[in-house]
């Protein structure tokens, strides 16, 4: 009777010593043992559309600052620039860089979008926009505009609002035509002399100057100092909602990638013809606001105001402060300017 718990003791020391000499066993002959380490975690996939113009966005997957931050690209493809705010109102892409008053008029339309990023200005430098002319065009100043064609990239954007509002307070708004021509056609046409002007934007418009193909007359900045060239980044709301992390992540490293572009200004270009399949005499940057942040409602407001006066827009329809946040900007700090 004794004997019991000695065997007891025995018994357990013998399954202990077992289990043991197993595990050594599997690792020795590199027989894999489940750990409590968690696995690797995938990255976030965000949806983003070839941009056709200059993009930091380019830029950071170059470099790879996407992936330190747990963020791959899936690049969608090239979209029509008319189309990214709907692409991105119909969740088909997550984020889109586009001319203020698209986005305004989609979020009037019910798009439930929201401007999370400032992204580029307009400067004297490094316009939004410019006006260009052939060489040898009697064309020298906006009083030459009247009576002439003017082509535009689309209706409903800066190119066609912006001139219209130059024109109109120099007494020209009713003088002049405006078609539709793609950027990338109105060198074309322009040396065809089927149009007289060209509202071209980058890549498009250095690459005529630089040849000398055609000369600039003039360029956004002379409207209010560009106020009206801000290029924000946006995304529908719903996915601020369901990944504000990504978000945040997302606009660190576009921040990142400005803030070079800011310093690097020839080499950002590069690479943005490399991706674009570009020659890179022509490809150039653009200037970015600073670590990206709205700053305040004006280039808003100025927006508003115009579609309000073209009568595209209701007055009180939309709210400048409404329809855009800093709040998931990491370098942004409440009240700052």
């Amino acid at each position: 009777m004794r004997r019991k718990p000695l065997q007891s003791l025995l018994s357990r020391v013998f399954l202990l010593a077992l289990g043991l000499s197993l595990f050594a066993g599997a690792w020795l002959f590199g027989i894999k043992v489940e750990s409590a380490e968690p696995a690797e975690l995938a990255p976030f996939v965000i949806k983003y559309p070839n941009i056709q113009w200059f993009d930091p966005v380019y830029v950071a997957d170059e470099k790879g600052w996407f992936a330190e931050e747990g963020i791959q690209i899936q690049w969608a493809g090239e979209i029509p620039a008319a189309q990214l705010a709907t692409a991105v109102a119909s969740r088909s892409i997550d984020f889109a860089n586009r001319h203020t008053p698209v986005v305004l008029m989609a979020i009037a339309g019910g798009a439930r979008l929201k401007l999370v990023a400032a992204g580029a200005k307009t400067t004297p430098e490094r316009p939004h926009m410019k006006c260009v002319v052939l060489p040898t065009s009697s064309i020298q100043s906006v009083k030459d505009f009247k009576g002439k064609k003017i082509a535009v990239n689309s209706f409903g954007a800066g190119s066609e609002y912006v001139l219209k509002e130059y024109l109109k307070r120099n007494g020209l708004d009713k003088d002049v035509e405006f078609v539709v021509i793609p950027d990338a056609k109105q060198e074309q046409v322009l040396l065809q002399g089927l149009i007289d002007v060209g509202v071209l934007h980058s890549p498009y418009c250095e690459k005529v100057v630089k040849t000398g193909a055609g000369r600039e007359v003039f360029n956004d900045y002379v409207v209010d100092d560009g106020i009206s060239g801000m290029l924000p980044y946006f995304t529908h709301t719903d996915f601020i909602q369901e990944h504000p992390d990504i978000v945040r992540k997302f606009l660190r490293v576009l921040v990142r990638a400005s803030e070079w572009t800011n310093e690097h200004h020839e080499e950002a270009g590069v690479i943005f013809a490399k991706r674009r399949g570009l020659d890179p005499a022509y490809a150039e940057s653009r200037d970015y606001y600073k670590n990206g942040i709205i700053p305040d409602d004006v280039p808003v407001q100025w927006w508003i105001d115009l579609l309000v006066r073209e009568g595209k827009l209701k007055e009180g329809r939309i709210i400048a402060w409404n329809v855009y946040t800093n709040d998931y900007n990491p370098y942004y700090q409440p009240g700052q300017k």
